[in-house]
């Protein structure tokens, strides 16, 4: 079967790409300390159509050679801002309605298969040692954690926000349509 060359797949240029209506959809990454992992991050924020990521802490911030080698320039398509204190992410989210879930292995934690994602809605993904800190875990609205089947107790923090990233968006996606991010909103101020 022939591939589809990129001319062919009619992708949105970076320019269309910002005018396109996203999802609220937010990643908030807490203290990830790789540049690869932060370039694979953009990448899938932008294959999903994530609206911003907030990077906290220590994270890494383009532009620096090491993201743009994996994000391939989607840290030019995908909104994104330093914020010192995570937990300040999470507030400023919260204080706009968004529900935040950290994605995170806890007594309470819910399988990523097994909940309904609201919408709007941020993620919290944390070091790719320690994970999030336990602050932001307090704040954050609930946990969410993908099942594990292997001998290892988790996956990479960029291989786990794709999980996450393309999991919500399939069940937003099954809803039917429209999706929850073209509906009329609540309140009349839409944000972009």
């Amino acid at each position: 079967m022939p591939r589809k060359r990129r001319i062919d797949q009619h992708r949105a240029d970076a320019d269309l790409r910002q005018q396109r209506n996203r999802p609220q959809l937010s990643l908030i990454l807490d203290n990830v300390r790789s540049l690869t992992n932060v370039g694979a991050i953009f990448r899938a924020a932008d294959g999903f159509g994530v609206r911003k990521i907030f990077l906290c802490g220590i994270t890494p911030t383009p532009p620096r050679p090491e993201i743009e080698k994996i994000s391939l320039g989607s840290e030019q398509t995908t909104q994104w801002e330093h914020v010192e204190d995570p937990a300040m992410a999470v507030r400023t989210l919260q204080n706009e309605g968004v529900t935040v879930l950290a994605l995170e292995q806890t007594q309470n934690s819910h399988s990523l298969y097994e909940i309904d994602p609201p919408h709007p809605l941020a993620i919290v993904v944390g070091h790719e040692v320690v994970g999030i800190d336990e602050q932001v875990l307090f704040l954050c609205d609930g946990t969410v954690e993908i099942p594990m089947f292997g001998s290892k107790h988790s996956h990479n923090v960029a291989t786990s926000c794709g999980i996450v990233l393309s999991e919500v968006r399939r069940n937003w996606l099954s809803l039917g349509n429209p999706p929850p991010w073209e509906l009329p909103s609540k309140n009349s101020t839409e944000r972009n």
